[in-house]
């Protein structure tokens, strides 16, 4: 793909951001609607996004690929949380810091900007690497790090998400070669297609609820986004250059790992009380920068990569 292919698409990414924004500030969609609306996204219209994907030709090979994908970014993030705890308990951070600051620094924005992202520039690929990012997210979150949250054990009812039965059987289907009816296909499609602008609106309707003088000077926010949005996919860009894997999944896996802080992490935090405001504002400000360095990380990526 060519760099201006992708500033078009970053460009069109975030209009549907700053209508978000605005539709936020003038309060056409409230808090309230906000929450409803990330629902709508997350339990709904996203499952026939994936679902979307069966209407493709997969082979083995893309089988494997998507297996690679999933293992390549589970690595990332189990090794980015296990060296933030390592870091907060050598330097002696207090518990409720720590599950923030591990949450903070490892988990991307897989669902409402990662995914969207992904299908804007690669199609319907995107949508079967959006699977692979989808479920390397939630292996990990919904075991290690709510754990860190609540200090509860592992229950596997927390998996059975419309999301995680869709993903899962979007990767039976594409194995055993199954296709929906054509009116079907169709109803999967037209619904999917809602994702990419709906997910970026409640981006920015997030956006605009918070405290721009309060964000840009939260200083451990900076540290955190320099963590998320460029330290980690630059150790993967490097990492990925060394082994021999498809250029495709090289890129889908690297977009990934340089989405911006997850939304769902402050959700979390703010209902432990475990630093609810920084992560808050993390979460808004590395956003914020993604604007300027995903460009820079792509840019890098098909330098190094030679797509």
């Amino acid at each position: 793909m060519s760099m201006q292919i992708v500033f078009e698409q970053i460009l069109i990414i975030f209009g549907y951001v700053i209508v978000g924004y605005v539709a936020g500030k003038k309060n056409l969609i409230t808090k309230e609607q906000q929450r409803y609306l990330s629902k709508l996204v997350s339990s709904l219209i996203l499952p026939f996004t994936v679902l979307s994907a069966s209407s493709m030709e997969a082979s083995g090979q893309d089988i494997v690929n998507v297996a690679i994908a999933v293992a390549l970014l589970f690595s990332c993030m189990a090794l980015t949380s296990a060296g933030c705890m390592l870091y907060a308990k050598i330097k002696q951070v207090p518990e409720k810091k720590r599950a923030a600051y591990t949450g903070l620094c490892t988990y991307p924005n897989c669902t409402f900007i990662g995914m969207p992202l992904c299908i804007a520039l690669m199609g319907e690929w995107g949508t079967l690497y959006g699977a692979a990012g989808i479920i390397a997210f939630n292996l990990l979150f919904f075991t290690l790090q709510i754990s860190l949250f609540t200090r509860q054990k592992f229950h596997p009812k927390i998996f059975l998400t419309p999301l995680n039965i869709s993903t899962l059987a979007l990767i039976l289907m594409l194995i055993f070669h199954l296709h929906f009816p054509r009116p079907l296909q169709t109803v999967c499609s037209n619904i999917g297609g809602i994702t990419t602008p709906m997910a970026l609106i409640i981006v920015g309707v997030m956006l605009a609820d918070g405290n721009l003088l309060q964000i840009v000077t939260e200083k451990r926010a900076y540290v955190i986004s320099l963590i998320r949005n460029l330290i980690c996919p630059l150790i993967m860009l490097v990492v990925m250059a060394l082994l021999p894997l498809d250029p495709n999944l090289r890129m889908a896996v690297l977009i990934y790992v340089a989405c911006p802080v997850a939304n769902l992490t402050s959700v979390y935090a703010i209902q432990h009380d475990m630093e609810p405001a920084l992560c808050a504002r993390a979460t808004l400000l590395s956003t914020i920068l993604f604007a300027a360095t995903i460009p820079f990380i792509i840019w890098l990526g098909q330098l190094v990569y030679g797509v």
